[in-house]
Formats: C-alpha cells, structure tokens, sequence
C-alpha cells in the first residue's frame, strides 16, 4: 500500500509539536535550565562615602577707588596782557607806581632786582636812577653780572653810573676789580678816570704814568690777579 506524501509531512508535524512541547513546557513539562554561574553577592561596603563639598562663596570685593583727576585744558584760555601807558619816547609813563608794584610785591629780593631790570630799559631817566638804587640794594653778588655789563657800558645815563659806583665799592674784591679794571681801561667811559684812581688803591706797584701813555693794561691786568690770590674774598 502506497503511503501519500501528505500523510507523511502530517506526521512529522506532529513529531515536532511534540518535541517542542516537551523542551518548551508547552505540555506540563519544566523547561530545561540553563546553570548560570554568578559571583555571590558583594556585601554591603561600610565605608563612608565622602558627601559634596561645599565651597564658600568668595566675599565680595570692595568697589574700586575712583581719583578725580583734573584735566588741563589744551587750548587754556589767552588772558590779554594789561596796556602800558607810555610817554611820547616810547618810556613808561606812570614808571614810580610800576617800582612801588615790584617792591611791594610777595617775591624775594632777588627776584623783585630781576623785575626791575626787565623794565629798565623802559624807563625815563629818573625811573632808571631810581629803579638801580633798589636793584643795587636787592641784586646778589651770585647775580651782579647783570649790573656789571650796565657799568661798563659807556652809553649808561651818568646818574645810573654815579649809583653803579658807589654799590661796586660794597662788592667782594673779585666782582670790585675786576669792573674797575673793565672801566679804567676805556678811554671813553665817563668813570674811567674814577675808576683808575681807585684801583692805584689797590694795585700800588703798577707804574700808572707808563700805563697811561701806552694803554698797555696786560700789567694792570697781571697786578690784580695778583692781589686777588693774594686777597681772596671770604665766603
């Protein structure tokens, strides 16, 4: 008897049900197991796990000091200088209120003399005899340059001379001689005879006659530098 491959393929179905049934628990049975070895178990750790930490926050600055600083204009302001009234030959005209402002000024002494000497030149005649008065009485000898070039200056108004003159008589020997010495040699200074006599005090081996009819004053000059080794000024 011929079996139909139908039957066939029916029955090897059912086998196959069967078996799974039976690996699957599909019919009552267990499933089979798998042994899974695992480590036991780690007890619990005791230890203390440290906690976050805190960070303190950091404490406020203080606010930046601010300096008020006062800024210099770059264009300052141009304050016109105060006119001068002047006289009919360009002079200072109210010239004795000009020395009474500089000699009641809050400067020093020498620099209420340099004050004057600015305007010297701008004033009259009897303004310049005053003004050299209070200069010779303020002026330094650090600083008697300044009235040394006016002595030597022929051209110097007489009176101006006659106040130069006496001052230099108070001077230290070395500011004394030497502008005597400048004085005496020129023939068309007003003082040069003036000067002379008083420097015959001081200079007595020179041979002033010979002196006189040469002009040759390299003696004279040699002579007083003499003196002025021999007599140094005391500081």
């Amino acid at each position: 008897m011929r079996i139909r491959p139908g039957v066939i393929i029916s029955i090897i179905a059912v086998f196959g049900v069967l078996f799974a049934g039976r690996y699957l628990g599909l019919f009552g049975g267990k499933p089979s197991e798998v042994a899974v070895e695992t480590s036991p178990a780690e007890p619990p750790s005791t230890e203390k796990r440290p906690g976050p930490i805190e960070i303190e926050p950091p404490a406020p600055r203080p606010p930046a000091r601010t300096t008020m600083t006062t800024l210099t204009p770059l264009n300052p302001p141009i304050v016109p200088a105060v006119p001068v009234a002047t006289d009919p030959n360009g002079k200072i005209a109210d010239w004795e209120q000009k020395i009474d402002d500089v000699l009641t000024g809050q400067d020093d002494e020498g620099a209420k003399a340099r004050r004057l000497l600015d305007i010297f030149d701008r004033l009259p005649e009897d303004g310049q005899v005053e003004a050299v008065q209070h200069i010779s009485n303020l002026l330094p000898d650090e600083q008697y340059a300044e009235l040394s070039k006016r002595l030597v200056d022929p051209k110097t108004p007489e009176g101006v001379l006659e106040v130069l003159m006496t001052d230099l008589l108070n001077r230290p020997n070395k500011l004394k001689l030497d502008a005597l010495f400048d004085v005496a040699r020129l023939p068309n200074h007003p003082k040069a005879e003036e000067a002379r006599d008083v420097l015959e005090v001081f200079l007595d081996d020179v041979d002033w006659d010979a002196v006189k009819a040469s002009g040759n004053w390299d003696l004279v000059r040699a002579e007083k530098d003499k003196w002025l080794k021999e007599n140094p000024d005391q500081e």
